[in-house]
């Protein structure tokens, strides 16, 4: 795209061939479909609504996709702030955020951002200067231990991200005015928070996998999350039989497939109590459950409380 700064958009069918560029970092909001992917000898699969953020140095590797649509937004950190070069970033100059943290030497990435937010760290010495405030931004990308990072979306989510991608898109493509670089720099630095505040938020939903048949079932149950599914009907889609199905599921997630279902099922509901205006019976029939009152006995049993108490809990925290 024909721009006159280090930001470009791509809006494609299936992935952005740029996912691996060197010199960008990237921005990708899936808006449709599901994949799996390889990290590690590990498969994330992922459904839409989702989220991808990956450094200079990632190595995405696609295993499989399904009717995959997607945003893309190619950046170089210098669009944030111009101190902000690759080779800046690499030199740990700017981490001293982090070095304030207790035993930080022998924490992981995430624990280290854990212990900043709660508060073991010396504010005038990072958070007070407008340069760490915007290197803080960039975490997500910055990370010593992973170089790529997924999350899921409820709808409510990824409107508000959406709008934010779209925003970008237009000021690129049409330069309306004199402003158009500062929005799009306001546009990229509220997506960076999206994805910096995720971590604490704890929505990232994405499930880790070493055998791809229990990836291509999870993907399924994802996909279909708010339809009738039976173990019975599992076994036909799948060609298998219930043991060696349920063998498969307990060596990889400690639980039954249905009993991941329900899991998953049960983690979903509680996003949409914390985070929509949905009633009850809209977010029971979501998450795949025709009797309301047999939704609620599970979501009891999972939480403790019924669905109403949580939602009225949750609502007073926010």
């Amino acid at each position: 795209m024909d721009c006159s700064i280090d930001v470009f958009y791509e809006q494609t069918k299936g992935f952005s061939g740029h996912l691996n560029d060197k010199d960008n970092y990237k921005l990708v909001l899936v808006s449709s479909g599901s994949f799996v992917v390889e990290e590690d000898g590990e498969y994330k699969m992922i459904s839409a609504p989702a989220g991808i953020v990956l450094n200079e140095k990632a190595d995405f590797r696609l295993v499989s996709e399904s009717n995959v649509k997607c945003d893309t937004i190619c950046f170089k950190p210098t669009f944030i702030r111009e101190e902000f070069t690759f080779e800046a970033i690499d030199s740990g100059r700017y981490d001293k955020f982090f070095s304030t943290v207790k035993g930080a030497e022998e924490m992981k990435w995430d624990e280290k951002m854990v212990a900043a937010v709660i508060g073991d760290v010396k504010f005038e010495d990072c958070f007070s200067g407008s340069l760490y405030q915007d290197y803080l931004l960039l975490s997500q990308f910055t990370s010593q231990d992973r170089n790529i990072r997924y999350w899921t979306l409820i709808t409510q989510e990824y409107e508000v991200l959406n709008r934010f991608f779209k925003s970008v898109k237009y000021d690129i493509e049409n330069q309306p005015d004199n402003f158009w670089i500062l929005r799009i720099r306001y546009f990229i630095n509220s997506i960076l928070f999206t994805a910096t505040a995720d971590f604490y938020r704890a929505f990232r939903q994405y499930e880790l996998f070493r055998d791809r048949f229990v990836a291509k079932v999870a993907m399924y149950l994802f996909e279909n999350i708010a339809d009738d599914i039976t173990i019975a009907g599992l076994t036909r889609r799948f060609s298998v039989n219930k043991n060696v199905l349920n063998d498969a599921f307990y060596k990889e997630t400690s639980m039954s497939c249905m009993a991941y279902l329900e899991n998953m099922r049960m983690t979903l509901a509680k996003r949409y109590l914390q985070s929509s205006n949905l009633t009850i019976s809209e977010i029971s029939n979501l998450c795949g459950y025709r009797d309301h009152n047999y939704f609620s006995k599970v979501f009891k049993k999972h939480s403790g409380m019924s669905a109403t108490e949580y939602q009225k809990q949750m609502k007073g925290m926010c």
